[in-house]
Formats: structure tokens, C-alpha cells, sequence
């Protein structure tokens, strides 16, 4: 009985060391997840997250750089589910990066890609209102890129059938019948109207000839009627030169001309001051003479007694 109650504790005690050996090990394992690995929030609503589970990868550019750690579907939007990363911490994530579901087209195993931006950025941190970490916006892959291109390409084709179609309706093909029979009968009417056009074609290159023949005589004409013009220029500009020096000479002579009228009018009127007062004494003696002829007695025998002054004695 000893024996089997010591193996029996022997047994608990080696249960109780594996057991606390393995949860020594998850929480070495998940704090050393929480220390080398920073935590994004991402929201899928586009994209089918098939073939997704936890502990899906998270690549950048193709490298596995974290895990997906959880995800559920968001109360009240059953169409949005949200998935909680865990990266790396030296994986660079940018402001501008997006999310995009990858899944391998033989296993079905989803994996999240994470593309930054091409022109880079600062560090992903801001933690918007009401959640735990940073969000990362959700992208759009590039196979629904080109699935997008395809179905526009569809719809465009489909387009243009559909006015492909309305071109050869009934009425269109009708119209198109009656075109071609109008251009028919236009270039029967035109095959017989050659001759004639011919014919005006060949009149208006004559007429261009005689065209030409008379611009050359025009030209011939405007060259000699050149040639007198720059003779009859060079002529007018001789008799301007002479005309010039014509005149300058008759404005220097006039110049002499007034300078002798002025001086022999200086004399002329030296010589009338002259005579004027020549004219003037001879008009004060004959003045006199009168007053003397016009009293014989006092030239005869002196002035009268009463006409003395004082002192004057008569002779």
C-alpha cells in the first residue's frame, strides 16, 4: 500500500510539472509574440476572406513578416469582418498601406499582403477613436482589378454589338440599299460627263499658261518701269543737289545784297539829316531876311530908340 501511495504522488507530481511546463511555454510563446510583433486592426468587406484561419501569413512583398491572430464578423454588418495582425516589428508599415486577400489557386490557403505605398511615408501609429491599434484601410486585389477590366470589356463589347446590331436593321440596310443606288447612278453621270471634264481641265491649263506667260511679261514691264523709276530718282536727287546749291548761292548773294541796301540806306539818311538841316538854317536866314526886308528903315538906319535896352546907345 506504501508503494502504490508513492507512485500514485510520484505520478501527480510529474502531471503537475508537465503541466506547469506547457503553461510556461504558451506564455513564453505568446509574451515573446507581444514583444518582437506590433498589432494592426484591418476591416474586409469587399473581399472574400475563404481559406483565411489564424496564424494565416502576412506578407510584404512576398515575405512572411506576421500572422493572423483573430478575426469575427463586426455586430450589425454581416458583411464586414474584422482581422487582427500581428507583424513584425521591424516590417516598415507606411501611412497609405492597404490589406489585400491572396489565396493560393491549388491548396485554396489564404494569406493577407500588405503594399505600402510606392513614394513611401511616415510609420503607420495613429490609433483612430474606439479602437486598440492602428487600421489598416482594406484594398483591392490585382486579379479584381483585372476582373474589373475584364467585365467592362465585356460590357463595352456587348455595347457595341447592340449598335452593331442596330446599324443592319431593316430600315438602316433599306437606307444603305438606296445610298448605293444613288452612287451608282452619280458615277454613271460622272463617267458620262468625263469628255466635258476633260475637256474644261485641258481649257483651264491653257489658261494657266497664258497666265503664266503674261505674269512674265507683268514682270519684264514691272522691271523696266524699276529701272526708269530708280533713273528718274537718281536724276531728281542731281537736280535737288543742284537745286541746293543754287539756292544756297542766291542766299549768300541776298545776304551781300541787303547787307550794301542797309549801308547805302545809312548813308542816305546821314546825307537827308544832313540837308534837313541845311534847308533848316537857310530857313531861319530867310526868315530873317524878312523880317528884315519887311522894315526898310531899321536896316537903313538902325533900330529905333525905343526898341534899345538898357545900356545901348544908337550908332
Amino acid at each position: 500500500m506504501e508503494s502504490e501511495a508513492r507512485y500514485v504522488r510520484i505520478g501527480l507530481a510529474t502531471l503537475a510539472l508537465i503541466a506547469l511546463l506547457v503553461v510556461g511555454l504558451v506564455w513564453l510563446g505568446g509574451s515573446s509574440d507581444d514583444r518582437h510583433g506590433k498589432r494592426y486592426l484591418t476591416y474586409f468587406e469587399k473581399q472574400s476572406l475563404e481559406g483565411l484561419q489564424i496564424n494565416s501569413d502576412v506578407r510584404m512583398q512576398g515575405i512572411k513578416v506576421g500572422k493572423v491572430v483573430d478575426y469575427s464578423i463586426v455586430q450589425g454588418e454581416a458583411r464586414k469582418v474584422r482581422v487582427l495582425l500581428q507583424v513584425d516589428e521591424r516590417t516598415p508599415v507606411l501611412d497609405g498601406v492597404q490589406a489585400v486577400v491572396a489565396r493560393h489557386l491549388v491548396t485554396g490557403l489564404a494569406a493577407i499582403d500588405l503594399e505600402n505605398p510606392a513614394l513611401g511615408g511616415s510609420p503607420l501609429m495613429r490609433i483612430p477613436e474606439g479602437e486598440l491599434y492602428p487600421v489598416i484601410p482594406e484594398g483591392v486585389p490585382k486579379l479584381t482589378q483585372v476582373t474589373d477590366t475584364l467585365e467592362e470589356m465585356g460590357l463595352a463589347g456587348q455595347e457595341a454589338l447592340y449598335r452593331f446590331n442596330s446599324l443592319l436593321s431593316d430600315s438602316n440596310q433599306a437606307a444603305l440599299g438606296e445610298t448605293l443606288g444613288n452612287l451608282n447612278q452619280i458615277t454613271g453621270e460622272l463617267r458620262q460627263a468625263m469628255p466635258e471634264l476633260r475637256e474644261a481641265v485641258a481649257s483651264a491649263r491653257r489658261a494657266a499658261d497664258r497666265v503664266d506667260s503674261l505674269g512674265g511679261d507683268a514682270s519684264v514691264a514691272m522691271q523696266a518701269a524699276s529701272d526708269r523709276l530708280g533713273r528718274l530718282t537718281d536724276e531728281t536727287a542731281a537736280t535737288l543737289v543742284v537745286a541746293r546749291g543754287t539756292l544756297e548761292r542766291v542766299d549768300r548773294e541776298a545776304a551781300g545784297l541787303s547787307g550794301q541796301i542797309r549801308l547805302t540806306a545809312d548813308l542816305a539818311g546821314q546825307d537827308i539829316q544832313s540837308t534837313a538841316q541845311s534847308l533848316r538854317l537857310a530857313g531861319d536866314a530867310l526868315q530873317e531876311t524878312g523880317r528884315a526886308l519887311a522894315n526898310p528903315s531899321r536896316l537903313l538906319y538902325g533900330p529905333s530908340p525905343e526898341s534899345l535896352g538898357p545900356g545901348e546907345e544908337m550908332r
